[in-house]
């Protein structure tokens, strides 16, 4: 006999997908999707790999859980930059005073100014490398907001970027929502080698002392990497229970 409470505990775990990449430093607890429609092409699931010709221009984003009438910072970052044999974090998008469009019948479409602190910069991984994977996140932006003098050369150099020091020293907080994408260029040969792929575990080099922001403890806390991996977890285990009541 099936027991299928515990069943449904397990499916439960199954729909905590993962709206950041794998081991991305910075935590999304409300587990709240951005929409990005790269023309006609939508990302869905979270993690698709996109062609990078779509990627030309940037992303038109919905969310409807950005209800406010202030502003928003929208953020995008890439994790698997190799260099000096690792791979590191690099900048590709920030914009401040971001708001919901009033040209949207649906009220859910963001209005992002351009170009913004840091213009949107088309993906463009290494010929022959694995996929890069780029999260874009949607801050509520605070009072005053500006771009922490540190960070003044790395917002034109982009490589190197520290997604959870930017976020603690300009006073960003959690993400409302977020998703993320990949992207891989095969239109050519290698010219280069390449560090092993980064870990989902792990999170990506930066070129700086500090460290992701720390989590709670408890299943409340966890990052969105670990709660795919449970999430993961949780389906299989269902699969193999749905299996043996069949």
């Amino acid at each position: 006999m099936v027991n299928w409470s515990f069943v449904a505990l397990l499916a439960l775990l199954g729909v905590a997908t993962a709206v950041v990449a794998p081991g991305f430093p910075i935590q999304e607890t409300a587990n709240a999707n951005l929409t990005l429609t790269f023309g006609t092409n939508n990302v869905s699931p979270a993690g698709e790999l996109i062609p990078r010709p779509d990627t030309a221009s940037p992303p038109n984003i919905t969310t409807p859980v950005w209800t406010s009438a202030g502003k928003a910072v929208v953020m995008m970052v890439d994790m698997d930059v190799p260099r000096n044999g690792t791979r590191v974090q690099l900048l590709h998008w920030l914009v401040s005073n971001v708001t919901l469009s009033s040209s949207s019948n649906d009220n859910t479409t963001l209005s992002i100014p351009s170009p913004g602190e840091a213009s949107y910069r088309q993906p463009s991984p290494p010929v022959g490398d694995t996929p890069h994977a780029y999260t874009i996140l949607l801050f509520a932006q605070p009072a005053n907001f500006s771009v922490p003098s540190q960070f003044a050369d790395v917002l034109q150099s982009r490589v190197f970027f520290d997604t959870s020091a930017f976020v603690a020293a300009a006073g960003l907080l959690e993400p409302v929502a977020a998703n993320y994408f990949r992207v891989q260029n095969l239109t050519g040969t290698p010219t280069q080698s390449f560090p092993p792929p980064r870990s989902p575990s792990a999170t990506p080099g930066n070129g700086s002392s500090s460290t992701p922001v720390a989590s709670p403890g408890g299943a409340a806390g966890l990052g969105l990497g670990d709660r795919m991996g449970w999430a993961v977890v949780g389906t299989a285990v269902l699969a193999g229970v749905m299996a043996v009541a069949l």
